[in-house]
């Protein structure tokens, strides 16, 4: 079952509607980006191994991988942002996150399973910088999203395609990291994490997810600020997603589908704007377990049965002037929050810290507003500062030396003339 990696395109990316929000006309309004994503094969278990292998270790990468380990993640300067340059596109990066322990009246010392890493640069090049949030769950969900944090950034700078192919590295870290899960002494049977990162590579970004947190970059159109969705949430709401999961054997119902108080034959949602609180999930052919909301993660090596693979949709995008800022986040913000509204908050802050601080503080509000807890919270916010279009750059000095020519051919011309 599963599948293995392929480059082909599987679609346009369209504005994911959260859970009990609905999106506005602009979130949609957004460029059309191509997915890349896994193709369906019977060989995943070769291919994994063939992954494996292709992980060389190069200088570069070693020496990449001894700096994360001396890297916290958990650590900015005291002003609470960090800023970077980013040399090849002549302008600078501005980061900073914030992560929320969730509140649970009957667990109050849960930990936190939310993760993230922010790595600037990323390895030894210092146009290469990498942002990721993961999102744990189940008993060993912590612990899951940490393991997953380190690994897949090393398999990343291991792979001997990284510097060249950045899609095909990224597949082949995400399937190889969850590889790598599968084996550790880490119980992830019922547990995992999903996992949406980004790598900044001079004007390029790659964006690659698996499950439902979500990555969205601001876009000026007019005097507006758009969200446009970066990642498609991964769950049976997608039909795609949905159709692929019950090919693997999964059944998809509600839990009061399971419990009996909805008709288990009849499909009971419809879209997650207009979700009730009570979404479809995952459950293997004769049992109640696990119940995931979400169709791919990593880890969860039961529900990979039923097609909860973690294989990644990956987004391709060249930056603009037009891009104020990027944000990651975990579903902690979104079930609330639309992409539109997030931006919008970002939008009022100059420095990403505060906008971190208050998408947190509304998210937090908002769960205790309509239920009895709280999810882990996690958001990065990268503002996007001095970048340049090269394109009328380029232009502009066409038209310059094009200037410098006729110029010339006058001056000539005039000594010609009065010789």
């Amino acid at each position: 079952m599963g599948c293995v990696y392929s480059r082909s395109c599987i679609g346009e990316v369209c504005t994911p509607r959260d859970a009990r929000v609905k999106e506005t006309e602009n979130a949609r309004a957004g460029a059309e980006l191509p997915v890349f994503s896994p193709a369906s094969s019977d060989g995943e278990d070769g291919e994994i191994r063939d992954q494996l292998n292709q992980l060389s270790l190069t200088r570069d990468s070693e020496v990449g991988i001894t700096r994360l380990s001396r890297v916290s993640s958990q650590f900015l300067p005291h002003d609470g942002s960090r800023t970077v340059k980013i040399p090849s596109g002549n302008y600078e990066l501005q980061v900073s996150f914030l992560s929320q322990r969730g509140y649970y009246p009957d667990a109050l010392d849960k930990a936190n399973q939310d993760s993230f890493c922010i790595h600037t640069p990323f390895g030894t090049n210092p146009d290469d910088n990498f942002f990721g949030v993961f999102d744990g769950h189940g008993e060993f969900g912590a612990q899951c999203s940490q393991f997953v944090k380190q690994k897949l950034c090393e398999n990343l700078l291991r792979n001997s395609r990284f510097h060249m192919d950045a899609i095909e590295a990224c597949h082949a870290a995400f399937l190889a990291t969850n590889s790598q899960l599968h084996a550790d002494s880490l119980d992830d049977s019922m547990s995992g994490t999903t996992a949406i990162t980004v790598l900044v590579r001079g004007r390029t970004i790659y964006v690659a997810n698996s499950g439902d947190s979500r990555a969205v970059i601001a876009e000026r159109k007019g005097k507006e600020i758009v969200a446009v969705d970066l990642s498609i949430d991964q769950t049976p709401f997608r039909a795609d997603e949905l159709e692929r999961v019950k090919l693997c054997g999964a059944r998809v119902l509600t839990l009061d589908q399971i419990e009996g108080l909805k008709n288990p034959d009849v499909q009971c949602w419809g879209t997650e704007e207009g979700d009730d609180g009570d979404p479809p999930r995952l459950w293997v052919p004769n049992g109640m377990y696990p119940g995931t909301a979400f169709t791919r993660s990593i880890g969860d090596s039961i529900a990979e049965t039923i097609g909860v693979v973690a294989n990644p949709e990956i987004v391709v995008l060249e930056l603009t002037p037009d891009h104020p800022f990027f944000v990651l986040a975990s579903d902690g913000v979104f079930e609330f929050l639309s992409s539109q509204t997030v931006v919008d908050m970002v939008a009022k802050f100059k420095d990403p810290r505060d906008a971190c601080a208050a998408i947190v503080a509304e998210s937090y509000r908002l769960w205790l507003q309509y239920e009895t807890r709280t999810d882990d919270i996690t958001v990065i916010v990268v503002h996007i500062n001095g970048l340049t279009d090269v394109r009328a750059c380029f232009a502009l000095s066409i038209v310059f030396y094009l200037i410098y020519i006729v110029l010339h051919m006058i001056i000539c011309l005039l000594f010609i003339y009065f010789l």
